[in-house]
């Protein structure tokens, strides 16, 4: 068992303040009774020990020699001393803490979290009882409990992996900003670690920040420069940006780090597709679906293609078969309206691109074919109300492509 230091110490302090007893016993020299223990030299530290106690009750005495007498293999004596330890001082921190990593080792979880809570009302707990108390609260579905107790290990410990856990949690009840401010304090402790860098990333990508989230990622792609994962998220973020050209470079490099990737064939055609290089989409597109002939998101993609190339009828073909698999994807309602579009059938267009920005409000081109559409049906109130959300979306994304290029030095458009 390891002695908790730092909290025995603040434990002490607040003892110490405590009304003396009648007969004062000896004065414990914490620090050297430690040394003794840790050095294994258990025998004569419970001597010691014990001299103390008989001239007086101690609850750091007490304390010193449970955790000696557990080390000796006398888990039932150690216990008794642990628990005289905490009634002598209820506000004695690192007694309760020897007694919760004693019940734990005996599978007394339930005993071990009642020490836990009541030690950490009264100090800090030690790095990993914090962990687990926290990991605990989380099983049982108290949030709120094991925020606290992760930000305490955070705070008090400065631990990466505390204010990691701590990010997914936040991110779990949506606060993205709390989640990013403490994976910021990650970073400055650990500015190397892929999975910090990584969360960050994911989280900036959901809270709509992809600037921030290429901050992250184009560390993690310079530092595994052999993994195909990061260069294929650079290259999605890029895409949503507003960056295809950027976008095609980062996913061909990640193709060849991974040629059979479905995932990176899809989003590199996607990225083709941006671009209007419909056939190169196409090739890219099929090769995926060669691996994974049912892929929604691949079967969206090449409807986009076989459209852009004029292809109605294969296009329309592909978008239902994505349909089928996703009825609320939005690319493929897309393509469908479009479809309808090019053969004048503006009603049939409008209901599937309302269908496709219900599903994803931010989509640019959706909003500007709904525009179209409208604008064909006499409906000018509507098709204006689109056009000015298309103009919004279009701006955000060229805002995020200005805030890039500010950040890298780039001047101008492209990348």
């Amino acid at each position: 068992m390891r002695l908790a230091r730092p909290a025995w110490l603040i434990a002490l302090a607040l003892y110490g303040a405590a009304p003396a007893p009648s007969q004062a016993p000896p004065p414990v020299n914490p620090e050297a009774i430690i040394a003794m223990i840790e050095a294994g030299e258990l025998a004569a530290a419970e001597r010691e020990l014990r001299r103390i106690l008989e001239a007086g009750e101690d609850p750091v005495a007490r304390d010193l020699l449970g955790v000696a007498l557990l080390r000796m293999g006398r888990p039932e004596e150690g216990e008794t001393e642990l628990r005289r330890a905490v009634e002598l001082a209820p506000d004695f921190a690192a007694a309760r803490q020897h007694l919760a990593r004693l019940f734990l080792t005996q599978g007394r979880a339930a005993e071990a979290v009642t020490e836990l809570r009541t030690a950490a009302s009264h100090g800090p707990l030690e790095r990993e009882l914090g962990l687990w108390l926290a990991a605990f609260e989380q099983e049982a579905g108290d949030q709120a409990a094991a925020e606290r107790s992760l930000r305490a290990v955070a705070e008090h410990h400065e631990s990466v992996r505390a204010l990691l856990e701590l990010a997914r949690l936040e991110t779990r009840r949506g606060d993205h900003q709390a989640s990013l401010k403490s994976l910021r304090r990650a970073i400055e402790l650990a500015p190397n670690s892929e999975a910090v860098l990584r969360a960050h990333a994911e989280v900036s990508m959901a809270a709509g920040a992809p600037v921030a989230a290429m901050w992250a990622l184009e560390p993690l792609a310079r530092m595994h420069s052999r993994t195909s994962e990061y260069p294929y998220l650079l290259g999605v973020t890029r895409m949503k940006i507003g960056d295809p050209a950027g976008a095609v470079e980062d996913l061909e490099k990640a193709l060849g780090l991974d040629p059979r990737r479905t995932l990176t064939l899809i989003a590199l055609g996607l990225a083709y597709n941006n671009q209007r290089r419909f056939d190169e989409a196409a090739e890219y597109l099929s090769r995926s679906l060669r691996l994974e002939p049912e892929n929604a998101e691949a079967l969206a993609a090449l409807a986009q293609s076989e459209e852009g190339l004029g292809n109605l009828e294969r296009a329309e073909r592909y978008a239902r078969r994505a349909l089928a698999r996703n009825a609320n994807h939005s690319l493929a309602h897309m393509v469908v309206g479009m479809v309808w579009m090019k053969r004048g059938d503006y009603a049939a267009a409008r209901e599937a691109l309302l269908r496709s920005v219900e599903s994803d409000p931010g989509s640019v081109k959706a909003h500007y074919q709904l525009s179209l559409a409208y604008a064909r049906l006499g409906d000018s109130d509507s098709s204006k109300r689109h056009l000015e959300l298309y103009r919004e979306a279009l701006a955000r994304m060229e805002a995020a492509l200005i805030e890039l290029n500010t950040r890298t030095g780039i001047d101008g458009g492209g990348m």
